[in-house]
């Protein structure tokens, strides 16, 4: 698989993995693409993808807080 391409499966395990996080903590999460590439074991490029497609599908918005960190508002 190329770096954006995901099975349905593993869009699937994404988004149960973020609404769990967004259920635990609610509002906004720090380190998005950090905590995809520990909980999927997955590189730096392919984790970006993996974010950036999971904003395409209006699961999470990412953010720069005022401070300068990165997070997603999840939706």
């Amino acid at each position: 698989m190329g770096d954006g391409t995901f099975t349905t499966n593993e869009i699937a395990g994404a988004i149960d993995f973020v609404r769990a996080l967004d259920a635990a903590r609610g509002g906004l999460l720090a380190c998005p693409v950090s905590r995809l590439q520990v909980r999927f074991r997955l590189g730096y490029r392919r984790a970006c993808a993996l974010a950036g497609r999971l904003e395409e599908l209006d699961v999470w918005e990412i953010v720069v807080t005022p401070s300068g960190m990165r997070g997603a508002r999840l939706k």
